[in-house]
């Protein structure tokens, strides 16, 4: 039996290989994949509830709920980060508080996600195919960071960190010969 890494045909997935995109188109456009730097992937957590018996303690699954996101990106002048991310929330419904009329209006789950879509996060392999890919149902924004502190003595870039919350995530993922197969979808 072939030790496991000493097979060619071992490959495991790297950090470092993926993107993040939107299944808005526009959005897609104006948020190239080239400005992410980091993405995190989905978490589900499964609560516990415990039931008591005697001097006995008996734990049940509970309900599975997903953690947000965190993904942070690259704020270049053209496209600007920034100004995209705040459009979206104004398309989401957010307007600022100018007229009274205006201050009656306030966020919608539908127009968010109207304005940004589904979130797909795909690890690919060394050819850029997907591997896996992370299908985010039904997500908002709940935190935009637009750069955090400026700083004379930094000549770092520029970077806007945006928290992305959701329903739930679905995976799907590639076998050989190009098949996929997504978990948990049949009931």
């Amino acid at each position: 039996m072939a030790l496991f890494w000493s097979d060619v045909k071992t490959e495991p997935k790297r950090r470092y290989r993926f993107t993040l995109g939107f299944s808005n188109k526009g959005l897609q456009n104006e948020i190239p994949l080239w400005t992410v730097k980091t993405a995190a992937k989905p978490k589900a957590t499964v609560s516990t509830i415990e039931h008591q018996f005697m001097d006995h303690i008996f734990k049940y699954p509970g309900r599975v709920t997903w953690d947000p996101i965190t993904v942070t990106l690259v704020d270049p002048v053209d496209p600007d980060l920034s100004w995209q991310f705040l459009n979206v929330l104004g398309k989401g419904g957010y307007k600022y508080p100018t007229t009274s009329e205006v201050s009656e209006k306030s966020l919608s789950k539908k127009a968010i996600h109207d304005a940004m879509g589904d979130v797909f996060i795909k690890q690919i392999d060394d050819l850029g195919t997907p591997i896996e890919t992370w299908r985010l149902v039904n997500p908002f924004i709940t935190s935009v960071d637009f750069g955090g502190q400026l700083d004379y003595s930094s000549d770092e870039m520029n970077e806007v960190t945006v928290e992305i919350t959701f329903d739930w995530a679905e995976l799907t993922q590639t076998q050989d010969k190009g098949r996929t197969q997504t978990a948990a979808s049949k009931g």
